[in-house]
């Protein structure tokens, strides 16, 4: 039986060598013939050294593209693997669903799965205290990365951008959202949770009332921008976005 002891991997680069000379030897064959049978044969010959050396070009090209593209595939598989571990660990039992979301996330969202994962750790803490204790959970993290997909195809940002703005508005941070005119200041906040019956105005609102009712504020001042991913999805940048997402998914 034959062991593997070892893979290697070699670089093919194609090389100029001996072609001044081949050139040199052609001239000096066509010019002992006369005329038109000279040129006949010179251009010929040159035409044999050009394809040659074309070929060789392409071969290297095809052969680097190739050892590139395997690489870069271990490594999304490996990104990937590690962000399905982390929506397990982080998200326990609601993890099959957020996987499941992250399934059809490149044409709903144009993230890839690595990305759709990744982005769902970090909203792990939001959605699970949104949702409050028994709730919907990956409905909620699907109305809130879908909403960041709209934002961003409204504001033409990178999905990851319009997240970054709601995560640090869900965190309490007003100044990253209030420029796309989006006031989640504590004053905006209280008379919104009195509103929405989140808080009855009687003491201090605890931590996890200012992010429900930074929350549904956000989904509020944001709405008019929902559907927009999907209603334009066949538009230059979305169709972009999707493809990057589809390509990653598919190394």
């Amino acid at each position: 039986m034959a062991t593997e002891i070892a893979t290697g991997y070699i670089s093919i680069v194609p090389s100029m060598r001996g072609f001044g000379k081949q050139l040199t030897a052609d001239a000096s064959r066509q010019a002992a013939t006369a005329g038109d049978a000279s040129g006949k044969s010179y251009a010929s010959g040159m035409l044999r050294h050009v394809k040659t050396i074309a070929a060789g070009l392409v071969g290297a090209f095809a052969v680097t593209k190739g050892v590139q593209l395997f690489k870069d595939s271990i490594k999304e598989a490996s990104d990937l693997n590690e962000s399905l571990n982390a929506v397990k660990v982080t998200f326990g039992k609601n993890a099959e669903g957020i996987t499941q979301l992250g399934e059809k996330a490149a044409t709903a969202l144009g993230l890839s799965k690595t990305e759709f994962n990744a982005l769902s750790v970090r909203f792990s803490n939001f959605a699970e205290t949104v949702a409050g204790k028994g709730g919907d959970v990956v409905g909620t993290m699907d109305d809130l990365t879908t909403r960041a997909s709209d934002f961003a195809s409204v504001m033409n940002l990178d999905v990851n951008q319009a997240a970054e703005l709601f995560q640090s508005g869900l965190a309490g941070e007003t100044e990253p959202l209030r420029k796309y005119g989006i006031d989640l200041s504590a004053a905006a906040v209280q008379a919104h949770a009195l509103a929405k019956g989140i808080w009855d105005g009687k003491g201090q609102m605890s931590e996890a009332q200012k992010v429900q009712a930074r929350y549904s504020l956000l989904m509020k001042s944001t709405n008019k921008t929902a559907g927009d991913f999907a209603n334009t999805s066949d538009g230059l940048a979305n169709r972009q976005r999707i493809a990057n997402a589809q390509w990653k998914n598919a190394k």
